[in-house]
């Protein structure tokens, strides 16, 4: 069920949504590296512990992306209802217009998606407190799989859209893409990371991306629906 507008759409939401990583993440990836000897501390190093905790962070994605697309198959299965694949495909198509309007105008509609995780991260994160401070690219890469798990309300609206996706496999490509759109801005630590966070921050470059994510939201929701309205009208009486 899930196209290739579908993975474009969260490509793109990750992308502009990394100014939102960066605000919540960019600390903690900022000091990796930090315990690590300062002979030793050289911007490849650096840039080999940014590599696997953001590798680390993405791979949760793919986990709660598969977990939510298994979910969302099995309770498809249940419901046998003709017109399941076209709701979901709407649903779908709702949940990335309401990504890109967050995107375009920083609405923070998707704020109480962010509130209901956090019983949830507050059993993680003296986990991840206890990976501190990261002196090897494995710590970094555990502490970047526990810290996706951070509740952001971005990254439960790209969840909501994996479960939709149609199987395990397809929300989780779903969770890839979006981390792979952040991976840019969260990488390249320090000045780079700087210029990246003021370029996708500018108004319009927002308002272009949003405006292209809802896009896409629109289109994938209309198909279905003017599918069946064709269907119901050009119906031989």
């Amino acid at each position: 069920m899930m196209g290739d507008i579908t993975l474009i759409g969260a490509l793109l939401a990750g992308l502009v949504g990394s100014t939102h990583c960066l605000g919540m993440c960019g600390g903690i990836a900022s000091a990796l590296g930090m315990g690590v000897a300062p002979e030793r501390r050289t911007p490849w190093r650096l840039f080999g512990y940014a590599l696997a905790y953001n590798a680390g962070r993405v791979t949760s994605y793919a986990v709660a992306g598969a977990i939510a697309g298994g979910v969302g198959l099995w309770l498809a299965s249940l419901i046998s209802l003709g017109a399941w694949t076209s709701g979901l495909r709407v649903a779908m198509g709702l949940v990335m217009a309401a990504i890109g309007v967050q995107v375009a105008f920083n609405w923070r509609l998707l704020a109480p998606l962010e509130r209901s995780g956090m019983r949830v991260w507050a059993r993680i994160a003296p986990l991840a407190r206890g990976l501190m401070p990261v002196r090897s690219p494995g710590k970094a890469l555990l502490l970047g799989g526990l810290w996706g798990w951070l509740p952001c309300g971005l990254v439960y609206g790209m969840l909501v859209a994996a479960a939709l996706a149609g199987g395990a496999a397809d929300g989780a490509a779903v969770m890839v893409a979006f981390g792979l759109g952040t991976m840019p801005a969260m990488v390249l630590t320090g000045t780079a990371a700087a210029v990246t966070g003021r370029l996708l921050a500018r108004g319009r470059v927002r308002l272009a991306l949003g405006m292209t994510i809802l896009a896409m939201g629109v289109w994938t929701a209309s198909v279905p629906i003017y599918s069946g309205l064709n269907a119901l009208y050009c119906a031989p009486a």
